[in-house]
């Protein structure tokens, strides 16, 4: 199922939307948001000391730690 972005809404407010619902417990919203950030993701992976790989899933983890303020 994809997030539709009304004809009202900012990208923005549709982002805040998905933090707010992932922090609620949607898991289709994080998934959105992480599938969202993942081309930073690894961009930031490439300049990390370590395999790739693993550099992405941590900052993966990192960020879904970050959303749900743990």
């Amino acid at each position: 199922m994809e997030t539709e972005i009304s004809a009202t809404s900012t990208p923005n407010d549709e982002f805040v939307n998905l933090i707010q619902r992932s922090r609620g417990g949607d898991h289709q919203a994080l998934s959105k948001v992480v599938e969202l950030l993942e081309p930073d993701i690894q961009l930031l992976s490439r300049t990390m000391r370590m395999e790739r790989s693993d550099a992405a899933q941590t900052l993966r983890m990192q960020l879904i730690e970050l959303i749900l303020d743990k």
